[in-house]
């Protein structure tokens, strides 16, 4: 029974860290900000208010 409380618990740790360093790396580079008509110096109203 110990055994497989220990299986379960490496395994969800394993999950985790495969997730977080291996999987979200992966499709975060996949993800392609919208282009705007500026080339992406698009600013918050007429003005540059700095909340981005």
């Amino acid at each position: 029974m110990q055994t497989v409380l220990v299986i379960i618990t490496f395994s969800l740790a394993l999950g985790f860290l495969l997730k977080k360093f291996v999987w979200n790396p992966i499709f975060e580079s996949k993800k392609q900000m919208a282009k705007s008509l500026d080339g992406g110096q698009t600013k918050c109203g007429n003005k540059d208010c700095g909340c981005h």
